[in-house]
């Protein structure tokens, strides 16, 4: 910078500029509660919207609150094309129809980070 009336006074000035970090927003896209022997499908979703990626991963874990294993009130599978072939980033969770009522945990898992939903196994009436 330099003085208008006095040229000869000048300051030098460092400006450093950082890189804005960006923080992916996303969730589980899915139904919160599931009836027995039913099931939907479920995506991570950012605000982006949908990722189209293979590196999305699912599993089920067990709730605290339950005294059985998930296996016992849902299972997982990856959704498949007409063809057969895997569809990045959509799981289907079917609930069981032996009458077990209770709860899974859904973990989504990219870029590694966890998001998690709860979904509850619940009567069909």
């Amino acid at each position: 910078m330099q003085l208008k009336n006095r040229p000869a006074v000048t300051k030098t000035v460092e400006i450093t500029i950082n890189p804005v970090e960006t923080k992916l927003i996303a969730y589980i896209k899915g139904a919160d509660k599931l009836r027995l022997n039913r099931e939907d499908s479920y995506s991570l979703v950012t605000d982006n919207g949908y990722i189209n990626n293979e590196e999305v991963t699912f599993k089920i874990q067990e709730d605290p609150r339950a005294k059985k294993p998930p296996s016992d009130y849902a299972t997982l599978i990856q959704a498949l094309d007409d063809n057969g072939k895997t569809i990045p980033n959509k799981y289907i969770l079917h609930a069981n129809a032996k009458n077990k009522l209770g709860s899974v945990v859904l973990i989504a898992t990219y870029q590694g980070k966890e998001y998690i939903k709860t979904v509850d196994i619940i009567p069909l009436w």
